[in-house]
């Protein structure tokens, strides 16, 4: 099943299990509608890293918060560098990240919070969002996980912060959101000498072309972290084909960057 819905304008796409949780959840992942960049970053660039008028991307960011009812003032970012780092985030961290690059959270690929009030967001366009719940702590987390980050086990070190603030595993839900589909994704012997061979079903191909399914590969890491697979849920969007967000593997030219967040309110 599908665990994303689309919202009227398109601009959102909202966990909508998660909608209705007693902890109130706040969930989900931009498109790259509705927003006021300009070409090549048309229109709803989240990012201030790829070139793009940072003013606009500004503009874009308040958009959003009044989207989903979450003041500017109360996002954390993190300084993304493809690796397997995960912080956890208090209201001591809010805003960092959020008005000027350079203020982000350094070489920092995962958040994860316990205090109601702080938003975690990550910036994608192709890699993969991994959104996590423990209800019963009242922790969430997201994750970044591009190739570097997923060989180098970013969901099973989330889990295991978890596991340090005394969630049990049976506790956990995870949603794995759009990213690039193995269909889209060829990588090549130094991608692929990286991955467990016990991992060697989540790619096909050979002689240095493979067709690489990172969302699937990262479901069986969580697996493997010890998360139940019927509390694991995979969408069926892939950000390089469906013209509802940006790729940089499709675009092949500076492009926008689409946001995940999650947060308890």
């Amino acid at each position: 099943m599908e665990p994303f819905v689309l919202n009227q304008d398109q601009s959102l796409l909202i966990i909508q299990r998660w909608q209705t949780e007693k902890i109130s959840i706040i969930a989900g992942f931009t498109t790259r509608y509705h927003g006021v960049s300009n070409a090549p970053y048309q229109s709803n660039n989240l990012g201030f890293h790829v070139g793009d008028n940072p003013d606009v991307v500004l503009e874009n960011r308040r958009r959003l918060a009044e989207r989903i009812d979450t003041p500017l003032e109360h996002w954390v970012a993190a300084d993304q560098v493809h690796h397997h780092h995960v912080k956890e985030v208090t209201t001591a961290d809010l805003g960092k990240g959020v008005f000027s690059q350079t203020t982000a959270i350094a070489k920092t690929d995962g958040l994860l919070t316990r205090q109601p009030g702080v938003l975690c967001t990550a910036l994608f366009a192709d890699c993969v969002p991994v959104f996590f719940i423990d209800r019963k702590q009242r922790i969430v987390a997201i994750a970044h996980a591009g190739w570097k980050g997923t060989v180098a086990n970013i969901v099973g070190e989330t889990v295991r912060r978890f596991q340090s603030m005394f969630t049990d595993v049976d506790d956990l839900e995870v949603v794995i959101g759009p990213s690039i589909c193995s269909s889209c994704y060829q990588v090549n012997d130094h991608v692929i000498q990286h991955i467990n061979p016990r991992y060697q079903d989540t790619y096909t191909g050979s002689q240095g072309k493979y067709q690489l399914d990172l969302k699937e590969l990262n479901r069986q890491l969580l697996i493997a972290a010890g998360v139940p697979s019927a509390q694991i849920f995979k969408t069926e969007y892939c950000t390089a084909h469906d013209p509802l967000f940006f790729s940089h593997r499709r675009d092949s030219h500076p492009t926008g960057r689409m946001m995940g967040y999650i947060g308890i309110k």
